[in-house]
């Protein structure tokens, strides 16, 4: 993996050209090498560092160009089906000069221009400059695990692996996005396309954009339909999902330098290291995090976990938090980013990164297959909602508003039980931060600048999809994560978190291939007797003992209440009731958040932190401009 980035003028550029400084921008992404390039004519300059993973010889060096075309492209990501694909390429007679994926995509470019697109599985971003065409044709991967952010001036386009370089460009509109706060707000992340500053918006997953003299066009290339089904039994789905599980997990122990895994002692995780040991022959470096207070301690499933698979295992133990990352954390993320998980991720990546480049972690499990507790449905709720589906859609509403408690008991109660198991047991994704980040908490933080119609708007519009391309309350929800917390969360949690430190993070159960075949399982093998992740877990007991399978689920997480009220205490204080930096948000209202929780009132934890790492940034990161 790399970080990539570049600068596409509408006049052209002068020398020096200002590409050098996005370049240094990204450089702990790629420690091991950088390049740049510029276009004949001036127009374009494409830069590049790179993380050396296949081919580490001069001869996969970044920008990367075909010296038949003098199509240039700079890329960030892997490949998997790389050798499959250069076979292909070379029987259609294309010579190439390196063993890297990068020359891949220019020879599949060569011959089927965008449609490249279709034949690449695995994680990308990447920007090609088609020489003849005078355009550039940009791209991310189907899920989303690689980001790609840009900027429009007038001046010309940018754009960049990261926000914070490109924020600090003299290009770029710096103003704040009080839609994107809003969202921030409430999902305690910013989705695509927005991003905290007006000038740069996100490419989102499964798009790619084309840029020429007619302007910048962007769309979607692939999606995913869980209405078509195939039938198996209990034992051929297993053994197919074993099958598809496995091939990807081999695919992406390809590489130049060693590989291991992140082993949270978590079921995802133990079945990733499970299928490596099983397809290696030698024992699979493993390396998990820990923390001194059991509630959040998952180190023990984890040491388990090593010893039935043979690994080489090295725990980590999080004790006091360290104070020093946060500035480093927030200019990395670029904006506000509230999800607290990304502290142990920072630390078991900086751990891996001593021994090894390249790491598999369980991320997308849950997506998969509904693993998080909002899908254990009862069976009888998932066929009631889906026969209810079938003959009489809803009407396009917010769920969230639609979920709240209205009216005096027992109407109340009823009107609920109605809801969840009848009408709405597919609305979880927009109700996980009800309670804790409500439209009236934010509508108090924004003031005169709320926005009433942002959040519904854009819920009714996901939910409207979700409902399309699904029959059941279980693909609802599947669709719905998969197109929102998913990329807006959790992969952007780990993309920083892995690139801080230069380390390769490869996720075998975001395989597209496998999310397709997945899609078209009956929910029965998601979601059974209340239990999640049902094919997932069965996949598991080949390997691990039940109850080692069937625990409780625990989660990602940190002490996060007893952190705030020690080892951040101070700093929290300080940040919280600094103006600079919480404008424009209300003061009073951040005040009387504060309070409660330091009187131990109620647990303000949830809100807090959100609110901490909006601070901080506002302190550390790229100026932002409030005005409008």
């Amino acid at each position: 993996m790399c970080g990539i980035t570049g600068i596409i003028g509408r006049q052209p550029l002068r020398q020096p050209h200002p590409l050098s400084s996005l370049v240094d921008g990204i450089v702990h992404r790629g420690p091991d090498d950088r390049g740049e390039y510029l276009s004949p004519n001036g127009v374009c300059a494409l830069g590049h560092t790179r993380l050396s993973i296949l081919d580490l010889s001069a001869a996969g060096h970044q920008p990367m160009q075909d010296t038949v075309t003098g199509n240039t492209i700079v890329f960030n990501g892997e490949i998997y089906n790389f050798a499959a694909l250069r076979k292909a390429c070379e029987a259609d007679g294309y010579r190439f000069r390196s063993h890297s994926d990068t020359e891949v995509i220019l020879a599949l470019y060569r011959r089927h221009g965008v449609d490249c697109l279709r034949f690449l599985r695995g994680m990308f971003a990447f920007a090609l400059w088609d020489e003849r065409e005078q355009r550039l044709f940009f791209a991310r991967d189907r899920l989303g695990k690689k980001p790609l952010h840009y900027a429009e001036s007038a001046q010309g386009f940018t754009f960049c692996s990261e926000i914070d370089p490109l924020a600090r460009h003299a290009w770029t509109d710096c103003r704040l996005d009080r839609q994107a706060l809003d969202f921030f707000l409430h999902l305690q992340y910013i989705p695509a396309p927005w991003s905290i500053y007006r000038g740069i918006r996100k490419l989102p997953p499964a798009h790619y954009g084309l840029l020429d003299a007619a302007g910048l066009r962007i769309a979607r290339y692939w999606s995913i339909d869980y209405r078509d089904k195939d039938e198996f039994t209990d034992s051929q789905a297993l053994d197919a999902f074993e099958e598809k599980l496995a091939e990807a997990v081999r695919l992406r122990m390809v590489a130049d330098v060693p590989v291991g895994a992140l082993l949270s002692g978590g079921v995802d995780s133990s079945v990733i290291v499970a299928l490596m040991a099983k397809q290696s022959a030698a024992p699979v470096n493993t390396f998990s995090v820990g923390f001194t207070e059991a509630a959040f301690d998952e180190s023990a499933y984890a040491r388990q976990a090593a010893e039935i698979c043979g690994t080489r295992h090295r725990p980590a133990e999080l004790g006091a938090p360290d104070l020093d990352i946060l500035p480093t954390l927030v200019r990395r993320y670029g904006e506000p980013f509230g999800d607290s998980s990304a502290l142990p991720s920072f630390a078991v990546c900086a751990a891996a990164r001593q021994e090894l480049t390249v790491v598999l972690n369980g991320d997308g499990g849950d997506e998969l297959l509904g693993g998080y507790p909002r899908y254990s449905l009862p069976d009888t709720t998932i066929r009631l909602a889906t026969w209810i589906r079938k003959r009489r859609p809803l009407p396009l509403i917010d769920p969230a508003k639609w979920l709240g408690s209205r009216g005096p008991f027992p109407f109340k109660k009823l009107r609920r039980l109605a809801l969840d198991h009848l009408l709405l047991p597919d609305a979880g994704p927009f109700t996980m931060y009800g309670g804790s980040r409500n439209d009236s908490l934010r509508q108090t933080l924004l003031g005169s600048n709320a926005l009433a119609d942002n959040l519904p708007q854009w819920r009714a519009g996901w939910f409207r999809q979700a409902r399309q391309f699904s029959d059941n309350p279980v693909d609802s929800m599947l669709w719905l994560d998969n197109h929102t917390y998913l990329p807006g969360d959790l992969l952007v949690k780990m993309d920083i978190a892995a690139m801080h430190c230069g380390l390769e993070a490869r996720s075998p159960l975001l395989d597209h291939q496998l999310i397709e075949f997945c899609a078209r399982l009956p929910s029965r093998f998601k979601v059974r007797q209340r239990t999640g992740k049902y094919l997932l877990k069965k996949l598991a007991e080949r390997y691990y003992p039940k109850d080692f399978v069937h625990r409780r689920k625990m989660g990602f997480g940190i002490p996060l209440d007893s952190w705030l009220r020690g080892p951040f205490r101070a700093l929290l204080d300080d940040v919280l009731r600094d103006p600079q930096c919480m404008a424009p948000l209300d003061q009073d209202s951040i005040d009387q958040i504060r309070r409660r929780f330091l009187e131990q009132k109620s647990d303000e934890a949830t809100r807090l932190w959100p609110l901490f790492m909006y601070g901080l940034w506002r302190r550390h990161g790229a100026p932002v401009q409030l005005g409008d």
